[in-house]
């Protein structure tokens, strides 16, 4: 345990983890931006969302640059959405939250780049209810390259873990996609989405169907939760990029108009199963 060497130590990966959660947080949301408002990923300047000005290097130092222009853009003065330090910060607590349960293991690594593609994907759905096949991908290619280096890297079967990993991720989506179907016909509407099938089928690969009981129960909590605080919104239109400094009136009629999505919370649910998923599990199955 690379932590428990010596606090000196410790506090470096920490602080590491915490920069790192920071810079990452600051990327994810401007990548959720531009999968969102159909810009290139690969090619662009970041710029300011309102008024198309070009950010200086002081304009995008995670967390500090939002708190040192007081939440506003330094070339037209329009407020910039509370999401982005947001998103860097909780990117930095969940960084360093999976060093502290992991320590500084590739399993924690692992889990870093999945909690980040949780946060892409929460921050698309939250916009357009959109999950990207793109996060879906992404998260099944770093689940293959983990199962791999495993193998290599302590003698493991590699092949028996991917197939472990697949039969997690069906035996939940093909029960859930049963039921979904069922309550489709019967509510005459659509109860989930396919890209919440999809996420979920990932979680299944990435914590087998045990695990993932427990994670549809918190997702079922959070998103309840969120029912009630939130009745018809997420987040309030004021706080996406794209309808910062709307009149209050569109604002409010917007927000009415919005159901709540169900990605963000599979994806904190996923989480929360990477924090104490096997401890609930093992605790669970004790009392069988």
């Amino acid at each position: 345990m690379l932590l428990q060497i010596s606090p000196v130590l410790a506090a470096y990966v920490i602080a590491i983890a915490a920069v790192i959660g920071l810079v990452s947080g600051s990327f994810l949301n401007c990548l959720a931006w531009r999968i969102v408002h159909g810009e290139s990923i690969m090619r662009g300047r970041s710029h300011c969302p309102s008024c198309n000005h070009v950010l200086a290097s002081r304009d995008l130092v995670p967390l500090f640059s939002w708190l040192a222009s007081k939440g506003r853009c330094r070339y037209c003065g329009k407020r910039i959405a509370i999401r982005y330090p947001l998103a860097e910060l909780l990117c930095s607590l969940a960084f360093v939250a999976l060093v502290l349960r992991y320590d500084a293991s590739f399993e924690a690594v692992e889990l870093m780049c999945f909690t980040g593609i949780l946060l892409v994907l929460s921050l698309t759905d939250i916009d357009e209810y959109l999950i990207p096949n793109g996060c879906i991908i992404a998260a099944l290619a770093v689940r293959t390259v983990y199962i791999l280096l495993s193998g290599w890297l302590y003698g493991l079967d590699a092949g028996a873990l991917f197939l472990e990993s697949l039969i997690g991720g069906v035996a939940i989506v093909v029960p859930l996609t049963i039921i979904v179907f069922i309550a489709d016909r019967v509510l005459g509407r659509d109860s989930m989405g396919g890209g919440d099938l999809k996420l979920l089928f990932v979680a299944g690969v990435y914590f087998g169907w045990q695990q993932c009981l427990f994670l549809i129960i918190i997702a079922c909590i959070i998103g309840i939760v969120a029912g009630l605080v939130f009745p018809h919104s997420a987040i309030p239109d004021s706080d996406r990029p794209d309808t910062a400094g709307a009149p209050a009136g569109e604002e409010v009629a917007s927000r009415m108009s919005r159901p709540i999505p169900f990605g963000p919370a599979i994806a904190v649910a996923c989480w929360v199963t990477m924090m104490v998923g096997p401890a609930f599990t093992s605790w669970y199955l004790g009392l069988l």
